[in-house]
């Protein structure tokens, strides 16, 4: 099958029906025609789903369906469907379409509006009943105990999409297409992230990477591709490759770019603002991404309401704040790139400034309906956290949950490119709403909200804001004895309560009633624990729930943090090791899985793991210092070295003697590095470290002491040498006996008698390379002087004579004086 498919061209229906775009010519010759697509396609096409429902046979599968056994429910659905089809073959197309009618007029439902009629009770499909509460059908169809659904309209029809979708009897080159975006919107309805869905997403972009795609469908399966990676599991590295292919099948490309402009309404002085440059280049076999879509009746959108801020930014240059115009995918791959710079880069004020041009870009457009709602939510959710914007982004949000109970525009201009935007679903807007009544303090009215959409966790939030806990334990109390009380539902709400009362029993409770299948009573047996320190109760309720449901990147994290406490290094670096593999970019993690590897012993797997975490922050400077420390170990002198200079660059002043130690050792003994290259070879960039710190840090004596030993470290020394050396040595021996603090303590004298015993050989080398008797006499001079200081000054401190150590340094520094002067006198 695969290879007949893989052969397989897009019909033009099939196109259209994948586009949804109803402005091309093909969709024009596919609506007047007569005998090339059924009459349900054509009512697929058009909007009319609610007709294709209409069908005998349709409604005869509906109503079967019904009557399937409940355990493994969503198994029974597609054996039941392939039985029909294995004996009515030429039913094919016809289920398809069906399906497709389904799931797009779920959507409207649920997602974009317009509102519909109530289906279980229109004349013409009078036989369509409810299946029971939405979160249980939904539920029916995944196994995760912890997937608990969000209430829905008519979860029946993603029932029978789901069948449809997941049916191998359907031999239409586009099925696996659908059933991506069929698991997505499961996946959205579902608080926890489901271990079935994942699978099945995995087998079915293996199927159409199997597939040949014109340019135009692989920018577009692409860019969906990289929405399901952002918005499910935040993959930056998937959604990245992803969007990256998608743009150059267009030849899309765009950069933050800097102009002079005005922000507020009183400012005299024009200061660089960013802005978004988009260039298009036209590609060979791109024909339909550039046919224009223009859909009318968008929502609004709010202008901000600010007595300072400018609505926008007025450029010196117009042309800097306008925007080319963008075909539909264009604005799609756009939109992506958005919400990836949101998710990749920390949220602060910069991150704020550099999602504003893209924001810009966006709403300008004003042609696909999906997209620009979702550029408005995004900035809105941007905004909420901003005392002089936050109420823009409320009244925004609530412009867009009444836009979806305006009748125009139609459901097909909403659907358009819907699989390509971040448009949220009618309660989670609803959510947002609440979210911003809380944060502004309107906790009561956001409690109203969330207690509506049967928001549970939240709504314990908000009691415990308040400091009523015993009414959160009520309403979950209370939620117990519902009659419409899920396996699922049952349990989260147990937990709930064992959170809002301190009841472990309750966690016990749930974990008995899911047949210890639960990851979700471990997870909240585990935060008991964690919360309270209890670091070792806590880790065998991490890895049940763990090994219940793998994809708690939170958990991970937590339970390599519970490890280390307990010094349990292995398996704390197991831990941090699947949690970087979900979320690859923090630099904590990284960090803490580098510790970890040093306590194991396995110091060249934390030089790795320090490497990803430096690309995760570069603005750290203790991560910095982690990675030059494990590099010299490593052997990795020249990383070391790079690292010592970045943390040069943030700190401006760093000593670290131990890691320049090792550093002029190694090239004084020229050892190999861990590519077995002598570490002379890294001489001179060490010289250029040395140069840069030593200018930065000037009174320290250890750093210009090891400064002339590099300089030093040269197989045949001449005069330039010398004088180097001299000349290092002599600031090290200056800012170290600088105010006679020296002799107050042992060490201090021991190094500084050393260091004497090292300058008076350079004194002695110098005078050695020169002919002149007056510069000998002078290098022998110089020596004699600091000698007999150094002297003088230990002689005065009688009780440094009793340590042995010291007298005997004494006793070499004596000797060399004494050289010295009959030096001097041999000259004289």
């Amino acid at each position: 099958m695969k290879d007949n498919m893989s052969a397989k061209k897009f019909t033009d229906t099939e196109k259209c029906l994948i586009y949804g775009d109803t402005y091309s010519n093909i969709y024009n010759e596919i609506i007047v025609s007569d005998d090339i697509t059924s009459n349900e396609m054509k009512n697929v096409l058009k909007g009319n789903y609610v007709e294709v429902l209409e069908n005998d046979l349709f409604l005869d599968l509906y109503n079967e369906f019904e009557h399937l056994s409940k355990s493994n429910f969503s198994s029974n659905c597609i054996k039941h469907l392939s039985d029909f089809l294995h004996l009515n073959p030429l039913k094919n197309n016809t289920i398809f379409t069906i399906g497709v009618a389904c799931y797009q007029l779920f959507l409207q439902a649920n997602w974009t509006g317009p509102l519909i009629p109530k289906l279980y009770v229109l004349s013409g499909i009078g036989d369509l009943k409810s299946w029971g509460s939405s979160t249980a059908v939904v539920e029916s169809l995944v196994n995760d105990l912890d997937c608990v659904s969000r209430k829905v309209l008519y979860p029946e029809l993603l029932v029978f999409s789901y069948a449809v979708f997941s049916n191998d009897q359907i031999n239409i080159f586009t099925r696996f297409w659908w059933q991506i975006r069929m698991l997505s919107t499961l996946q959205s309805l579902l608080n926890e992230l489901s271990n079935d869905i994942k699978k099945m997403f995995e087998l079915a972009f293996e199927q159409m990477e199997n597939f040949v795609l014109e340019t135009d469908e692989e920018a577009l399966f692409r860019i969906e591709q990289c929405k399901i990676y952002l918005s499910h599991y935040g993959n930056i590295t998937k959604a990245t490759n992803c969007l990256n292919t998608a743009m150059n099948l267009m030849g899309l490309e765009h950069s933050l770019v800097g102009a002079m402009g005005k922000r507020t309404k009183f400012q005299v002085k024009e200061l660089a603002q960013l802005t978004l440059n988009v260039n298009s280049h036209k590609r060979e076999n791109n024909s339909n991404l550039l046919t224009s879509h223009e859909c009318c009746d968008l929502p609004k959108d709010c202008v901000l309401d600010d007595e300072n801020r400018l609505p926008d930014i007025k450029f010196t240059n117009e042309s800097a704040g306008q925007f080319p115009k963008l075909n539909s995918l264009q604005q799609a791959a756009i939109l992506n790139t958005l919400v990836m710079e949101q998710k990749c880069k920390p949220k602060d004020e910069l991150q704020f400034e550099e999602l504003q041009p893209y924001i810009r870009c966006l709403v300008s457009q004003q042609s696909v309906w999906s997209i620009h709602v979702s550029t408005l939510l995004q900035r809105s959710l941007l905004e909420r956290d901003s005392r002089k914007s936050v109420e823009r982004a409320m009244q925004q949000i609530e412009t867009l949950v009444s836009s979806l109970d305006v009748s125009n525009p139609p459901n097909v201009d909403r659907l358009y490119l819907f699989h390509c935007s971040f448009v949220s679903p009618s309660w989670q807007l609803k959510a947002y709403l609440g979210n911003i009544m809380l944060s502004i303090g309107a906790i009561q009215s956001a409690l109203d909200w969330f207690l509506a959409l049967d928001m549970w966790e939240e709504c314990v939030a908000c009691y415990n804001t308040q400091g009523h806990r015993h009414k959160a334990a009520e309403i979950l109390k209370n939620e117990l004895q519902s009659s419409n009380l899920t396996l699922a539902k049952h349990i989260l709400i147990l937990c709930l309560l064992g959170d809002a009362t301190d009841d472990i029993s309750l966690y016990e409770e749930a974990w008995k009633i899911s047949d210890y299948r639960s990851s979700r009573a471990q997870k909240h047996w585990a935060s008991y624990y964690y919360t309270r320190k209890e670091y070792k109760e806590s880790i065998d309720h991490f890895k049940h729930s763990l090994k219940i449901n793998s994809l708690q990147e939170n958990l991970w994290f937590r339970l390599g943090f519970a490890c280390m406490v307990e010094e349990r290094w292995s398996e704390a670096a197991e831990a941090y090791r699947r949690y970087c593999d979900i979320e690859t970019d923090c630099f904590e993690a990284w960090n803490n899985l580098a510790k970890c590897y040093i306590k194991n012993g396995q110091k060249s797997r934390a030089y790795y793991a320090l490497k990803e975490a430096v690309k995760c922050n570069y603005e750290s400077w203790m991560v910095w210092d982690n990675l030059m420390v494990v590099s010299v170990d490593c052997g990795c002198f020249e990383e070391a070295i790079k690292c010592y200079h970045r943390l040069l660059d943030l700190k401006s002043k760093h000593v670290d003697l131990e890691v320049l130690r090792i550093l002029v050792q190694a090239v004084q003994n020229n050892v190999k590095d861990e590519n077995d290259r002598p570490a002379s070879e890294h001489r001179k960039c060490l010289i250029q470290l040395f140069g840069r710190l030593t200018s930065q840090v000037q009174n320290d004596g250890e750093i210009w002491k090891l400064y002339a030993h590099l300089e030093e470290a040269v197989p045949n020394p001449n005069k330039e040498t010398a004088d180097k050396v001299l000349h290092h040595l002599q600031c090290a021996h200056r800012f170290t006996t600088q105010g006679n603090k020296w002799t107050q303590e042992k060490n201090s004298c021991l190094f500084v008698s050393g260091l004497s015993l090292e300058l008076a050989e350079a004194y002695i080398s110098c005078s050695n390379q020169t002919e002149i008797n007056d510069q000998k006499k002078r290098f022998l001079s110089s020596a004699k002087i600091m000698l007999v200081s150094v002297v003088s000054q230990i002689e005065k401190e009688k009780y440094l004579m009793e340590s042995a150590d010291i007298r005997e340094e004494f006793e070499k520094v004596k000797n060399m004086l004494n050289k010295i002067k009959l030096q001097l006198s041999a000259e004289v």
